[in-house]
């Protein structure tokens, strides 16, 4: 898995002023979708987005996927999933993500159903394991740009030699 297949400068979005869930989530969902990365040629954009959003808010309903130290990462596995991505989106304030937890990091996995175990499970241990490393917290904090973003998301994917 490359990153670079994963991720582009479109898909993220720095210091977004939103103040709830709901909002944030559709704005990474409508990245995803300007990115053709649905199946917008086979159902529709309208159906797409909202097969998909559906699976990401589906997923939220079942446990709150704030993963501490500020960070979330929902997630949505379905049919309308044409190429695995990941959009990040950093809050300009934290906000609110579940009961116990706030987040300024959000970054969502989009995976089609037909490859749903191993490359969701991948991606998911992949940023996991980024997100414990003080340094790539603090870099992503510091990100003024998407291109460093993305060049600190490579570095990263190379250094985990498991996936």
């Amino acid at each position: 898995m490359d990153i670079r297949e994963l991720i582009s400068e479109k898909l993220i979005f720095l210091d977004f002023k939103g103040d709830n869930k709901e909002e944030i989530l559709n704005v990474m969902g409508k990245l995803i979708m300007e990115e053709k990365r649905l199946q917008s040629e086979k159902y529709g954009e309208e159906e797409a987005l909202k097969g998909f959003m559906d699976s990401v808010k589906e997923r939220e309903k079942v446990f709150a996927t704030a993963v501490g130290f500020s960070f979330a990462i929902p997630h949505g596995k379905c049919k309308y999933v044409k190429q695995a991505s990941i959009a990040y989106l950093r809050l300009a304030n934290e906000i609110k993500w579940s009961e116990d937890e706030k987040v300024r990091h959000i970054f969502m996995i989009g995976v089609s159903d037909e490859n749903e175990g191993e490359e969701h499970l991948k991606i998911l241990i992949k940023l996991s394991t980024a997100i414990l490393e003080d340094d790539f917290r603090e870099r992503l904090d510091r990100a003024e740009t998407a291109t460093q973003v993305i060049e600190l998301m490579k570095e990263y994917s190379e250094k985990e030699k498991t996936v």
